[in-house]
């Protein structure tokens, strides 16, 4: 798998993560779900999109070396 493929992979399950939280959230206020679920998920969420954010920063850090280098 390429590069992209991986990242747009990552990007997919991080959004599945993040609507999974966000659904905990409403079942927590309907009452069909618990407090610790809800926490679970909003970390697990928080935690990959983060993950996601330094994989970026990386890419850009890499990026912005690679236009000042001097050919």
């Amino acid at each position: 798998p390429s590069f992209k493929d991986a990242l747009m992979r990552n990007i997919d399950e991080i959004n599945k993560l993040q609507q999974d939280a966000a659904q905990a959230v409403e079942d927590l206020q309907t009452g069909k779900g618990n407090f610790e679920g809800m926490l679970l998920a909003q970390n697990k969420a928080d935690m990959a999109f983060k993950m996601l954010q330094a994989a970026r920063n990386q890419v850009m850090r890499a990026y912005e070396e690679i236009q000042q280098m001097r050919v």
